[in-house]
């Protein structure tokens, strides 16, 4: 197999996360392999070494996502929106719902309702631990004039914002945060919203501010998280309902 080079890699990559946010529903890995041009197991490696997480992961990623969405702006049946997605089966909808969001289905319409009377306040889930990590938050100098965006900052078994967070907090008009490690999850990966921001923008947002430090933390160092947004083709959807972590 010829070698790619770097940009030709991403290239392909850039080209398989378009065509997976348009199609997720109805495509395989094999699809977007075969889309690549590369076998399944070859095409999955190339994939995850350039994303963070495998296709697999990446397409029900974007199908849960999708389901979010339904589940706020439409009245459809839980069972409805789950086959709109791609999913054959109720409980394995439900299942990975929960599992990737952190609250079932049904309950995501209710926290919605929540949220919009009560926008959850600043908390934390930190562990106390003997090493930290000292964390500058950097935001775009206009999403926060007024320095009163909420900002979770937590930890992460992996490179993307999937699943829910083993550790974090929940802060405001601050700068600066001390994370205490966390074994077993050791990304570090920060979600931004502006003050007052609505409902479907805390749990569903279209175009996600995001920090994720480039490398696993596994020792007590000082390190700065940039929020941005990413580019289109590459955006990883945030799935956590993070409001929901209030009340754990």
């Amino acid at each position: 197999m010829t070698k790619l080079t770097a940009s030709t890699a991403e290239s392909l990559v850039a080209s398989s996360t378009r065509l997976a946010r348009e199609r997720a529903a109805d495509l395989s890995v094999a699809d977007l392999a075969d889309h690549a041009g590369y076998s399944p197991f070859h095409f999955a490696r190339l994939f995850a070494r350039h994303v963070g997480i495998g296709p697999g992961q990446y397409l029900t990623a974007l199908r849960i996502d999708r389901a979010k969405q339904l589940l706020l702006t439409e009245t459809e049946s839980v069972i409805d929106v789950a086959t709109a997605v791609g999913f054959d089966s109720l409980s394995s909808f439900s299942r990975r719902f929960r599992s990737t969001v952190g609250v079932p289905p049904a309950q995501l319409r209710r926290l919605a309702d929540r949220i919009s009377d009560k926008p959850p306040r600043p908390f934390s889930l930190l562990s106390p631990g003997i090493e930290c990590v000292r964390v500058t938050i950097e935001l775009p100098a206009d999403f926060s004039p007024r320095g009163d965006a909420a900002l979770w900052v937590g930890w992460y078994p992996h490179p993307a914002p999937i699943g829910l967070p083993l550790s974090g907090a929940l802060i405001s008009g601050v700068t600066e945060v001390s994370m205490p490690l966390c074994p077993g999850a050791p990304f570090l990966l920060g979600f931004a919203v502006p003050a007052q921001a609505d409902p479907m923008a805390q749990l569903v947002p279209p175009e996600p501010m995001v920090g994720v430090h480039p490398a696993p933390l596994t020792a007590s160092a000082d390190v700065t998280l940039r929020f941005e947004t990413s580019p289109t083709a590459r955006r990883m959807p945030l799935l956590t309902a993070l409001p929901s972590l209030c009340t754990r």
